[in-house]
């Protein structure tokens, strides 16, 4: 983790500070694993604090030396955490300068992502004795929380995966009001496709500037705040060569190319 430094105020109690920095760990070490070029606005301390109101959330303004989240967590519940600090390290990972139904997309397949991740990790690989039967409990509440977003759902239209997939996301892309059941859902229909790709990850830091408007070209300049709109063109582009061939199996999943 020499990359990030965490500095962990969910609590007020040090011991469970102690346990969270845990899994926030292992994490911040997954990511830089997946995305070796690291963040566009670089690696900075990722400060964490409790939010109950808008958690889980990103803090403007942005400081020069610091990323600041808030989580709204109850007690060290580990899949909760891990759940909600993916999504914002995510979005700093794509340019936390902007905000669009892309990145909120992405932000929850790496957090179904990481569910995954720590629970097929700590099933053979606990990080100690006290949490060897803990890994169990990141698939129930993945489990949950899709069963919830599948309860309100018409199961016979989403039999039609494809279409069922493709007609959501053209919603999403017009709508201002995210339903974050449905964006659940279509994240877990792409989820397999990067599980199967693991060099797409590296998509992520291109997201920024493969989006209309941009953040501003220069990482020192902190006080945007916009909401962008992606530009899979210029994302085919920026990204890697080896990425490309994932990007364009990700249009044709989505239908890009039919609203774009």
């Amino acid at each position: 983790m020499e990359n990030w430094i965490i500095n962990n105020k969910i609590f007020t109690s040090e011991e469970q500070n102690a346990k969270t920095l845990i899994v926030l760990r292992e994490i911040v070490d997954e990511f830089c694993r997946l995305i070796p070029a690291g963040p566009p606005l670089g690696f900075k301390t990722i400060e964490i604090v409790e939010d109950k109101v808008s958690g889980p959330t990103f803090y403007w303004p942005m400081g020069h030396d610091t990323y600041k989240i808030g989580l709204n967590v109850t007690e060290v519940n580990y899949n909760q955490i891990a759940f909600q600090f993916a999504q914002e390290l995510c979005r700093i990972y794509c340019d936390p300068r902007i905000n669009s139904w892309f990145i909120e997309l992405l932000s929850h397949i790496t957090a179904l992502y990481t569910l995954d991740f720590l629970g097929k990790k700590w099933e053979t690989n606990p990080p100690n004795e006290e949490l060897k039967d803990y890994w169990y409990n990141f698939d129930s509440y993945k489990s949950n929380l899709l069963g919830a977003a599948f309860s309100k759902v018409d199961m016979i239209k989403y039999q039609v995966a494809n279409e069922w997939l493709q007609y959501q996301v053209n919603k999403l892309k017009k709508n201002d009001r995210v339903n974050r059941g449905k964006l659940l859902l279509i994240a877990y229909e792409l989820l397999p496709l990067i599980k199967k790709m693991p060099e797409s990850w590296q998509m992520l830091s291109v997201v920024g500037k493969s989006s209309v408007p941009p953040p501003p070209e220069d990482c020192t300049s902190l006080i945007t705040n916009r909401n962008t709109e992606p530009d899979f063109d210029k994302l085919l582009e920026n990204v890697p060569d080896h990425v490309k061939g994932f990007i364009n199996s990700f249009y044709e999943k989505i239908g890009a190319r039919e609203f774009s």
